[in-house]
């Protein structure tokens, strides 16, 4: 800026501006409360804006201005929506903090309930459900029920809502409210519609949400255009949880479905192929077909959203989902589109690799390793390694062709370090299942340029595992013996590879596995585990050599590695169109179920009313003059070293467990699965006579713990209980006639349940004496 212009500017006074954090002078609230009640007369709603701007401006300053709740109850007489607003927030605000107050509020908002604007009455039955103290329930519904039925959509909405707050406050207030919630969903506005149906799944989720019928869907279907991009996306996702009847209806359902494909909001397209693919996963035929008949809307989609890369990674992710359960080829010639491209990020580019990965095939493979090898010089050494280990992801899959790419990686051995380093890991992978390249990895296995520490672990393996193969492998053993700055996973393989080499070339490895036991053994700083195993393989050269070389020799060729094997059975449980296709993890694992914040909530409540009680009982003890009693003198007991106290532990009885207590199979294997280990014993089986399935199942149920399966093979019963008192308890019981054992696991929401649950099941056991 130019000194004449700063000097000019700097004449002009700025306009003052009304201050509302001004200094807390003495009796200033009193003259708030003053100026609050002369304003109500006054007709410019401009000065009643500020006037009550400054009432929240002290009250956000943490100034206490509940005395003028009355006066601020007497301005909500107003039409005005952004005085409506400023009062409301202060109505909720102390309403909670002073329940006197509460009930001048709440006869403020059932006032504006009524209102003639529609707005007014929405924003005041939003304020009235916000009130969460206890009390507030039995003013909330009546409320509610009269504007479920109020003729503006947006009051409609807003008490559907409201529906869903009480359910979390007290459930039982909401009697016969379902039917009503599905009458709304018959109603004229489709945002109406859209939230008494995420109402429904709320209130209904321990019954799995909504229920659908024929008549339901072809409703909601026949309404689908009406609703907006996220309407039309909750209610294809609801329709993905139905079943035709017949093949009839779902090919009317699909074909009706289908020009949604070609929508461009890519929320709409994955519904889609989420209802395509829940209705035809059980033919296999028709579920090829549609995977076909997606692959265009994917593509196109992952094209169209460049510039918006989180939704083209969604997109991508669910690409990457269908390819690797086995439709990899339906992707095959529309390789190009998964190219990188220079200013995608580097999370965009990975995940294009790892499709790229899985789609190659004979057909694109030329093309495809000359992309991938521009991608190995890349200057991010993780889009440079991420190719790397695509290559070797494709020599495995593809064995036929694993010589052209092991060829192409050997070339890459001149560059960069890092380079060298990850070719070596994924070779190793590439000879475990198919040694026959080891002659074509011999320039890099004999370079010096490996340099990172799990690359010379990965080579020390390779050079043991194939010793005999490689001319110099005695020599490039010999430069690891006697460092000291090696870790010791390092020195763990090179220890076995050395011994390995050794039964191969003993002539050369002689001097060089003798000088490693002695590195190893007389270092005083050497890990005990290392010196113990060295120790080991010490003595057995010198007693039986011939038995060790044995377990060397021992090998097994490696056709399918169990992490393929994982990976694609996980993808089987991932649910199309939900965060588990991008976390690649089963929902249970990353999403907490309702029962478990229920329990939490109970808890909670427990533990407020213990603390009560034991203010009560603290607040009732007598207290004792010290001058009438006799002072005695109290001497310390022996510290009691294993800190095992003299109070009473608590535990569980049979009232302590609800009865007839029920749960599916389906959310039994859901939380046994995502529940940690908890508590488990073994014992000694005593009485044969009653270890069957009938007996178990009866003694089980006389203590409220149900059964949920069963069976038995080879002497070993094996059944499956659940109860429920404070949380719900897991347990897996298993009786082994063979070995004469009793095995119990508990598992529970609460660590310290399932160890009391556990100590229930012991003594009812012994009682019954089926253990000892």
């Amino acid at each position: 800026m130019r000194p004449h212009y700063a000097s000019s500017i700097a004449n002009i006074q700025p306009p003052k501006q009304q201050q509302y954090f001004e200094g807390n002078r003495k009796g200033e609230v009193n003259e708030l409360k003053i100026l609050v009640k002369n304003n109500l007369s006054e007709k410019d709603d401009k000065k009643k804006r500020e006037v009550i701007k400054k009432v929240i401006a002290y009250m956000t300053l943490g100034i206490d201005v509940s005395k003028i709740f009355p006066e601020m109850c007497m301005a909500s007489y107003t039409n005005d929506m952004v005085q409506k607003k400023m009062i409301y927030l202060y109505l909720t605000t102390y309403a909670e903090q002073n329940k006197d107050l509460a009930f001048m509020a709440i006869s403020t908002f059932q006032k504006d309930c009524k209102h003639s604007d529609p707005k007014i009455r929405g924003f005041a039955l939003r304020n009235l459900c916000s009130l969460r103290f206890s009390g507030a329930i039995e003013y909330l519904m009546p409320a509610i029920k009269e504007s479920l039925s109020d003729i503006d959509p947006y009051v409609r909405k807003t008490a559907i809502m409201g529906c869903v707050k009480v359910y979390y406050m007290q459930p039982d207030y909401l009697s016969n409210i379902e039917e009503q919630l599905y009458k709304m969903i018959s109603d004229n506005d489709p945002l109406v519609i859209i939230n008494a149906i995420h109402a429904l799944n709320e209130v209904l989720a321990q019954e799995g949400g909504m229920a659908l019928s024929k008549k339901l869907v072809d409703y909601l279907l026949g309404r689908l255009k009406e609703f907006n991009e996220w309407g039309q996306a909750t209610i294809l996702d609801e329709l993905s949880k139905y079943q035709p009847k017949d093949d009839t209806e779902m090919f009317n359902i699909m074909n009706l479905l289908e020009e949604r494909l070609k929508h461009s909001c890519s929320a709409i397209v994955l519904a889609v192929i989420k209802v395509f693919m829940n209705f035809t996963k059980n033919k296999p035929q028709i579920y090829q077909q549609v995977i076909t008949r997606v692959k265009s809307p994917l593509v196109t989609l992952a094209s169209i959203s460049e510039g918006n890369f989180e939704i083209m990674y969604t997109i991508l992710c669910h690409i990457k989902f269908i390819a690797s359960k086995g439709y990899n080829q339906v992707f095959a010639q529309d390789y190009k589109c998964f190219y990188s491209r220079v200013d995608e990020p580097t999370y965009i580019k990975l995940i294009k690799l790892e499709i790229l990965s899985l789609i190659a095939c004979d057909i694109n493979l030329g093309d495809m390793l000359n992309e991938l090898g521009e991608y190995v010089t890349d200057v991010d050494q993780e889009i440079s390694k991420k190719s790397i280990q695509a290559l070797g992801a494709i020599a495995i899959r593809l064995p036929d062709l694993a010589n052209a790419i092991v060829k192409q990686l050997s070339s890459f051995i001149t560059l960069q370090d890092y380079i060298t380093n990850e070719i070596i890991i994924v070779f190793k992978d590439i000879l475990r299942k198919d040694p026959k390249h080891i002659k074509d990895c011999l320039d890099i296995i004999q370079s010096d340029s490996v340099t990172d520490q799990n690359s010379k672990i990965t080579l020390i393996y390779i050079l043991g595992q194939f010793g005999s193969q490689i001319p110099l492998a005695p020599y490039i053993l010999q430069t690891f013996v006697g460092s000291a700055e090696e870790s010791v996973e390092l020195k763990h393989a090179l220890l076995t590879s050395c011994i390995k080499v050794f039964f191969t070339r003993a002539p050369e490895m002689q001097e060089i596995l003798g000088k490693l036991f002695y590195c190893i053994i007389n270092n005083e700083n050497e890990d005990i585990d290392l010196k113990d195993r060295a120790a080991f393989y010490y003595r057995a050269l010198q007693n039986n050599p011939n038995e060790l070389k044995k377990l060397w020799q021992y090998g097994i060729k490696i056709d399918k590695f169990l992490e393929e094997q994982n990976i694609n059975q996980e993808a089987l449980l991932f649910e199309f169109n939900s965060l588990s296709v991008i976390y690649e993890k089963n929902v249970n694992k990353f999403i907490k179920s309702f029962e478990y914040f229920n329990n939490l909530r109970n808890k909670e409540l427990q533990d407020q009313i213990q603390e009560s009680q034991q203010t009560t009982t603290e607040k009732q003890e007598p207290i004792q003059d010290g001058f009438d009693n006799e002072q005695t003198i109290t001497i310390p007991n022996t510290p009691n070293l294993l800190e095992i106290s003299n109070q009473s532990q608590p535990s569980l009885t049979i009232d302590s467990f609800v009865l007839d207590y029920r749960i599916d199979v389906e959310y039994f294997e859901n939380m046994w699965t995502s529940l940690n280990n908890g508590a488990s014993f073994t014992r000694q089986l005593a009485r044969i006579d009653i270890a069957n399935e009938n007996s178990m199942e009866q003694l089980f149920n006389r203590y409220r713990l149900y059964n949920i399966a069963a069976g038995e093979e080879d002497n070993v019963l094996q059944m499956y209980f659940y109860g429920a008192h404070k949380c719900q308890v897991f347990f897996e019981f298993e009786i082994n006639k063979n070995l004469n054992t009793v095995l119990l696991n508990t598992r529970s929401e609460l660590e310290d349940q399932a160890y009391l649950a556990q100590k229930y099941v012991q003594d009812f056991l012994k009682q019954s004496n089926l253990i000892s």
